[in-house]
């Protein structure tokens, strides 16, 4: 009963501090400036309180065994930095892997070994408001509980990100999957906060393909009747499939015939979408801010946007800390297409070589640690499954400016596939290909591979390669099996499976070819491989 009275509480509360879009940036210059100078202070003050001072940090352990005490973190921080502090952490064995963090994978370090859940690494300082989902479809995805003072801190980067691009005050529409699905309603929510209500959310599922529990169904509904008794306009997610995005090119013509720019919150590959619908209907999208995210923005993404006199801005973020880091609008190399400023007093960013199982390769996965006091979860190095560059440039842009230099780019994940901005994890592929097609078709675990590949337009695509050793198939029939094991893995109402599945169905993400799989340089056939 006590989480239902927050939930109302924090509700009321969240309506009735809304701000004008002129309130919203400056208090957000004022709040972010002041964020970047006390950064190590905020550093240090989260893992007094919510490392050392909580019994139930699974950090303790690591920290323990190593002889770390808070004096050595803060005189490491002090004296060299808050970079420096997580570097020598990491040498001291102080990291989470993502499997490790998702209780996936018991913590082996120096004769130290347990197992975490998820649970143990939620911010103990929140007050939960709701809970959302993450987008990979890994059990039932990432619990998230999402708290009213979360959004209002998070709404203020976003004003200072629309503002960055001439967006502060222009129509926003966004293009999400509905509840419970983060993206969608978290940014309804915040942009609302910020005086700049979405004035359309278009959903690439409809409600009837998802079942949602009671609980949830509930709080959904009462947000909006809340925000119809504040007079809010909360726009209600409404029903436009991966093939009907001439939908939302239609809106973004509409809107700019009244205003110079408007702004499309969506995956990558959906904004693609629309502006492929734009031309192939003679639409105008020019002056449109593609704001992506779910997915990697590619070269070829990025030119298919831009083609249609539009802006491709990405947005980076994970569910268990939000966006974290966001583009700048400055031209870019096509290396670094999906360039982002880190927001650097919310979050830092270190990588460190990992070995990556089922892909037989090396990379520089990222590890996170949160700043912000307000985070869904509590994060002291731990990976996330993705890895990429982490550099440090200063630029003349408003990021730079405000100390916003280090900078994330060539983002990637090795730990799922994404597609249409859904993610699907790793072990769910590997039992699907290396058992449940060979049972039900024939072959062997080395028989079924799955390809990714993005096409000219930049849509991803993925090819189920089968072996022409398994004989004759029906390859409809293994590609619908295909689907159907993908959103039976889980059968949770909390999946993301079901609005995945649908979107690939959608979208015919994946296409049978008859051939041999393909192997690694060093002669390994893997369950995936990513054509370069």
């Amino acid at each position: 009963m006590r989480k239902y009275v927050r939930f109302m509480v924090g509700l009321h509360k969240f309506f009735n501090s809304r701000l004008e879009p002129h309130e919203a940036i400056e208090r957000a210059r004022e709040l972010l400036r002041k964020r970047i100078e006390k950064r190590e202070e905020n550093f240090l003050t989260i893992v007094r309180k919510g490392v050392f001072g909580y019994h139930r940090s699974p950090y303790i352990r690591l920290l323990r065994a190593r002889n770390i005490g808070y004096e050595d973190i803060r005189r490491w921080t002090e004296n060299e930095g808050v970079e420096y502090t997580l570097q020598r952490l990491l040498q001291e064995g102080v990291y989470f892997t993502v499997d490790e963090f998702k209780g996936k994978a018991p913590v082996e370090r120096d004769g130290t070994r347990f197992t975490c859940r998820e649970s143990q690494f939620d911010n103990p300082f929140l007050s939960t408001a709701y809970e959302v989902r993450s987008g990979a479809t890994r059990s039932v995805g990432t619990r998230v509980r999402i708290d009213f003072d979360y959004l209002v801190q998070r709404s203020l980067y976003d004003a200072f990100l629309l503002d960055a691009h001439g967006a502060l005050t222009a129509p926003i529409a966004n293009w999400f999957p509905l509840f419970p699905g983060a993206p969608g309603i978290n940014s309804s929510l915040r942009f609302t906060h910020i005086g700049n209500p979405p004035r359309r959310w278009f959903s690439q599922v409809d409600r009837a393909q998802v079942k949602v529990n009671w609980e949830k169904r509930w709080g959904t509904e009462l947000i909006f009747r809340a925000a119809r008794l504040y007079k809010v306009p909360l726009a209600r997610a409404e029903y436009a499939s991966l093939n009907y995005a001439h939908q939302v090119a239609k809106w973004v013509d509409s809107a700019l015939q009244e205003h110079d720019h408007c702004v499309v919150y969506t995956f990558a590959t959906s904004a693609v979408r629309v502006c492929m619908a734009a031309q192939e209907a003679g639409l105008n999208v020019r002056g449109a801010r593609f704001f992506v995210t779910g997915e990697t923005l590619t070269a070829q993404k990025k030119r298919e946007i831009e083609a249609a006199g539009a802006r491709a801005v990405p947005v980076y973020g994970i569910s268990e800390a939000g966006v974290i880091a966001a583009g700048c609008g400055e031209e870019t190399t096509e290396d670094g297409c999906d360039d982002c400023h880190l927001y650097k007093d919310t979050m830092a960013v270190i990588s460190h070589p990992h070995q990556v199982p089922h892909f037989d390769c090396l990379v520089n996965s990222f590890l996170f640690t949160t700043l912000l006091y307000e985070s869904p979860k509590l994060l002291l190095n731990v990976g996330m499954g993705d890895y990429g560059n982490v550099s440090t440039c200063k630029g003349a842009c408003g990021f730079s400016q405000l100390g916003f230099d280090t900078h994330l780019s060539a983002i990637r994940s090795y730990e799922k596939l994404t597609g249409e901005g859904v993610t699907f994890v790793d072990t769910d592929f590997i039992r699907i290909l290396e058992h449940d097609l060979p049972a039900r078709f024939g072959g062997r675990s080395t028989d079924y591979q799955l390809v990714e590949e993005e096409d000219a337009k930049g849509l991803n695509r993925y090819r189920l390669l089968v072996s022409p050793r398994v004989g004759e198939v029906n390859e409809s029939k293994v590609v619908g099996t295909f689907i159907e094991l993908l959103k039976s893995a889980q059968q949770s109402p909390e999946s993301w499976a079901q609005s995945g599945s649908e979107m690939w169905s959608q979208a015919r993400t994946i296409r049978i070819k008859r051939e041999f799989p393909l192997s690694t340089p060093s002669g390994k056939i893997l369950p995936f491989h990513i054509a370069k």
